[in-house]
């Protein structure tokens, strides 16, 4: 017989058992035949550990193991442990179960706020969070625009507690900034560092005569949150639509996960985000032009394109002074109109700590005259805008390619996308 100990911690349940190598392997494949997700880690003084927080608790769906998380919520419900928006919350979360969905080997957490989708997993090490990068990238997704990697936290340099003082001294007459670029933290025999200042602070520390190893060391404390974009889960349904079984099962999950714990919202909010994606190359002309009303106010009867160099139209061109025109003629009261919109890659420049990392995006940037085009530009590319100027972004290119007419054209100048550089 296993005891699994189960905790409030002011904010999240916490399961934790702690025994020999065994019996810890023995429960986390339990757990893991249970649904649930488990990993065994050695823990100093402790000995072999398995926990689970939340997610992973109720992950595991059995009656048993249910009944009694659910008699412990409420117990803390009927304590005042809990108010009663967190109880409605923790209960509502056992019953729909788990949040999680998995793409590439890398396990994402699912949540729906002010009516977007956020997917999200938050690696905790370097190497983890390498790891679920690369699987990603295999897979063919971008970093930058299918997925983005932020970074927070920096590094703890716990002092041997005779030597802490010197320390402390030697960052002071160093020329580094307390509060800047480090922080003591006496009551710990800590000093908490910002990354790009990691090394300024231990080469200080060496300066002074202290032994990396000996009188210091240094722990990352650094923190990841890998976030899929819209654009990257366009790309996973078109995988799924090309017959990569891995991306359909997690369109599939993950539509499974948005409706059992946000309702049916969240599923038309993604079903929004997954259309552009479903629907490329397969739309065809007469379009209809609706106004605010839904009434048929115009039809698009034509589509064509020309790249563009240098403000004349050429056979073919790529790189930054390349730019993708698309002309749209629509009828309305028996007469012929044009809308153009002309598509062109926009410089920006963000520093990275030392260095200036250099990139283009897609742009095009308009300028609307009456609630007529106001209405085409809807119809083409599924924004609502007013008169006056409007800038359309690769959410609504990606709108532009759902027409066969368009398709091949956009794919072909997004082919010749600018290089990233670095300087």
């Amino acid at each position: 017989m296993t005891y699994i100990t189960v905790y409030w911690t002011g904010d999240k349940l916490y399961a934790k058992f702690n025994g020999s190598c065994e019996n810890a392997e023995r429960l986390a494949s339990i757990i893991r035949a249970l649904g649930g997700a488990a990993e065994v880690k050695y823990v100093k003084r402790t000995g072999w550990a398995v926990w689970l927080t939340t997610d992973g608790i109720i992950a595991i769906r059995h009656d048993g193991w249910l009944k009694a998380v659910r008699s412990f919520v409420d117990e803390l419900k009927d304590k005042g442990l809990i108010s009663e928006e967190r109880y409605k919350q923790l209960v509502k979360e056992i019953e729909t179960g788990p949040n999680a969905v998995k793409f590439a080997g890398v396990e994402f957490s699912v949540y729906y706020k002010n009516s977007k989708i956020e997917i999200e997993c938050q690696p905790t090490s370097d190497v983890s969070k390498n790891a679920a990068v690369n699987a990603l990238k295999v897979k063919g997704l971008v970093e930058g625009k299918d997925f983005t990697v932020k970074e927070y936290g920096g590094y703890e340099i716990r002092i041997a507690k005779e030597t802490y003082a010197k320390a402390v001294d030697a960052l002071a007459q160093s020329g580094l900034r307390e509060g800047e670029h480090y922080t003591p933290r006496s009551k710990r025999l800590v000093i908490s560092v910002k990354a790009e200042q990691k090394d300024a602070v231990v080469n200080a520390l060496k300066m002074a005569g202290l032994e990396e190893g000996k009188q210091f060391t240094v722990k990352s404390d650094r923190k990841y949150i890998i976030r899929i974009s819209y654009d990257g889960l366009r790309e996973i349904q078109r995988m799924a639509l090309s017959g990569d079984v891995e991306a359909e099962k997690f369109i599939r999950e993950l539509e499974d996960v948005l409706r059992r714990r946000h309702g049916d919202d969240a599923v038309k909010k993604l079903i929004e985000v997954l259309t552009p994606a479903r629907e490329e190359g397969t739309l065809d002309l007469p379009l209809p032009v609706r106004d605010e009303k839904g009434n048929i106010i115009a039809r698009i009867v034509d589509l064509r394109y020309e790249f563009v160099r240098g403000g004349q139209p050429v056979s073919q061109c790529a790189g930054k002074d390349c730019r993708l025109r698309i002309i749209a003629e629509y009828e309305v009261g028996g007469e012929r109109k044009q809308f153009k919109i002309e598509w062109y890659w926009k410089k920006k420049q963000e520093k990275k700590g030392k260095t200036t990392v250099t990139y283009y995006y897609e742009i095009a940037r308009v300028y609307i005259k009456d609630e007529m085009e106001a209405a085409v530009v809807k119809a083409l590319a599924g924004k609502g805008a007013k008169r006056g100027r409007v800038d359309l972004l690769a959410d609504q290119l990606d709108a532009l390619r759902r027409f066969k007419a368009l398709k091949d054209a956009v794919d072909q100048w997004r082919g010749g996308k600018p290089g990233n550089t670095k300087d």
